[in-house]
């Protein structure tokens, strides 16, 4: 038996009689009918049930208006109802910009590293500035939602919406690399940095912070590699695109058999994986083998005496102000910062003669200052530790490229042995401090400073064996036009030779970043060279980015904030150092209306 279809009255495409209104008393609205009077919405567009509507309620106050007090009275009508529908469209709109301000608040209080109470001085400022600068913004201000309460939890849904977009981008990418480090906070818990640095087919580079693990027992190679394995399963990397993991060289990292890299490799079973110790440390390390021990103990020594006491360092100080000198401090040392121990030489050297005055005059034994040969040491370790330092700042940085880094060793390797061969000769145009204690001093031996840069070259040597193992590949993506072809692995040999006989695309290589030359020229004609460079282009050279992100942490984790959750640790960190920006917009209508705190 067959059954009548429902009917839909709003699939039946109804119009609205525009003499409706006059005969009626009603206005079209939202592909309904409103009454002008009662503003009911009429359930039907039929002439039937607007007029019963308007003969069962309205018909014997109004049939008496005619001709112009009609149309008078249904234009007053009209009007009052577009009022109404501003005044919720109004706060409708006003409720969203609320929104939105609290969300770019709390935004820009992660990324400067602000407790989260901040919000409730930040809301009073704005209120204070509002009732004398725009009186009428003054509701919109105090409704803006910004308690401490609120701002972590917008802080939180920052957090994860960066993860997410963060998480959709890397799905496209071909080729990543993990740098790892750990450091431990403010409450001693140790905290595990993951970074990633990772590739598309169209050689766009994604560097940005993974996640941030806690340990709060042990930090072995196996507690390790278990957190890593939790964050690959978080952010659904495939190991098959596994190509570097960069470490700090710690034994956990880097064990043999109980290493994070040897258990974490076997447990994804990754293969051609490049794991390097970080070249800044691998560097920092080299310095170490400059037997100037005395000279930057008596350094040191003079340091602190001077900036361990407020007395002294406030007499100092005024001391260096009545003399005119051009410095007006010594420099603290810090072993584990990586430029502090030029700087502190430098500024010792050039206030020598000062110190030595305000040491003698506090009654301080400081004979190693008019030691002539304790002079000239002091001279030349200024002047490598500076050369060393230059070395240093041409290492940091984010998003360099693995070979870059390499040639800046090899450079100063080169240039070790044009110091080694200058210093034998007494030639001192790259060392300006011991060229003026050699004024100072005519019987200075340069000759005896040839050992000590010899002995630094050749640990410069020993070190860096995962970059060397490694410095063929590199040079196969950073020189393809110099490469010897039958040097070459079979997969490239066809390739290099069609594109060593390229002469536009090789006048391109010269023009264009190497990036930019292997993602405008290389993907379509050569796509075994434009693997391999996207291999090579997703290694970290060094953990730089843990390292500016521990220092971030410990301004964001103090002692007044040590209470703070690894949670919300996580999501104000995400939101400081991450290039992604969070969809506020959408957050905004993910987002409960609320008027609250």
């Amino acid at each position: 038996m067959l059954t009548a279809r429902k009917r839909k009255i709003d699939g039946e495409g109804r119009l609205f009689n525009s003499e409706w209104c006059t005969k009626y008393l009603v206005e079209p609205l939202n592909e309904g009918v409103v009454c002008l009077v009662c503003q009911n919405t009429i359930a039907v567009m039929k002439e039937y049930n607007i007029k019963r509507h308007y003969l069962s309620k309205h018909s014997s106050q109004y049939d008496g208006m005619v001709g112009q007090v009609r149309v008078d009275k249904i234009e007053h009508l009209k009007n009052s109802l577009k009022k109404q529908q501003h005044v919720f469209t109004t706060y409708k709109k006003d409720t969203e910009l609320v929104t939105k301000l609290s969300f770019k608040i709390c935004e820009s209080m992660a990324e400067k590293g602000k407790p989260f109470s901040d919000g409730e001085f930040i809301k009073h400022c704005l209120t204070i500035f509002a009732e004398y600068a725009c009186p009428e913004k003054t509701q919109l201000v105090k409704q803006t939602s910004l308690s401490r309460f609120t701002v972590s939890r917008r802080t939180n849904c920052l957090s994860n919406d960066i993860k997410e977009t963060l998480k959709e981008r890397l799905k496209s990418c071909e080729a990543f690399s993990l740098a790892l480090d750990e450091s431990t906070d403010i409450s001693d818990t140790a905290q595990l940095v993951i970074f990633i640095r990772a590739v598309t087919a169209d050689f766009d580079i994604v560097e940005e912070f993974l996640d941030m693990g806690s340990l709060y027992s042990t930090t072995t190679g196996q507690d390790i590699c278990e957190q890593v394995l939790k964050v690959v399963k978080k952010f659904e990397l495939d190991p098959a695109n596994l190509c570097g993991i960069t470490t700090d060289g710690a034994p956990s990292m880097k064990g043999k058999t109980n290493g994070f890299t040897t258990k974490f490799l076997n447990a994804v079973e990754a293969q051609d994986v490049v794991v390097s110790h970080c070249i800044i440390h691998q560097e920092n390390l080299c310095t170490k083998v400059l037997d100037f021990v005395d000279v930057m103990k008596s350094v040191v020594l003079c340091v602190n005496y001077v900036r361990a006491r407020g007395l002294n360092h406030r007499q100092f100080k005024a001391f260096l102000h009545d003399m005119d000198s051009e410095y007006a401090d010594v420099v603290y040392f810090s072993a584990i910062r990586w430029l502090s121990r030029a700087a502190t030489l430098k500024r010792f050297w050039n206030l020598r003669e000062e110190i030595k005055f305000f040491m003698e005059s506090k009654h301080q034994n400081v004979a190693f200052l008019s030691d002539d040969n304790w002079l000239n040491d002091l001279a030349f370790l200024t002047d490598i530790t500076q050369h060393l330092s230059d070395l240093n700042l041409k290492l940091q940085g984010k998003s360099q490229l693995v070979n870059k880094l390499f040639e800046h060793i090899s450079a100063f390797e080169n240039k070790l042995k044009l110091f080694q061969f200058q210093l034998s000769r007494a030639t001192l145009i790259h060392f300006t401090c011991l060229a003026t204690r050699k004024r100072e001093f005519p019987d200075l031996d340069c000759a005896n400073y040839v050992a000590s840069v010899q002995k630094l070259h050749d640990e410069f040597g020993n070190r860096f064996p995962d970059f060397r193992q490694n410095e063929m590949k590199l040079k196969l993506f950073a020189q393809p036009f110099d490469f010897l072809v039958e040097d070459s692995p079979d997969d490239y040999q066809m390739e290099l030779v069609e594109l060593q006989a390229d002469m536009d695309t090789k006048r391109k290589y010269s023009e264009k970043s190497l990036v930019d030359f292997y993602k405008l020229y290389m993907c379509e004609k050569f796509p075994n060279l434009s693997r391999h460079a996207r291999r090579m282009t997703s290694l970290f050279g060094s953990t730089y980015c843990c390292e500016q992100f521990f220092s971030k942490m410990k301004l964001t984790k103090t002692r007044c904030r040590s209470q703070l959750t690894d949670e919300n640790l996580v999501s104000q960190l995400r939101v400081a150092t991450t290039s992604v920006k969070a969809r506020i917009d959408k957050l905004c209508k993910d987002s409960q209306l609320q008027v609250s705190h």
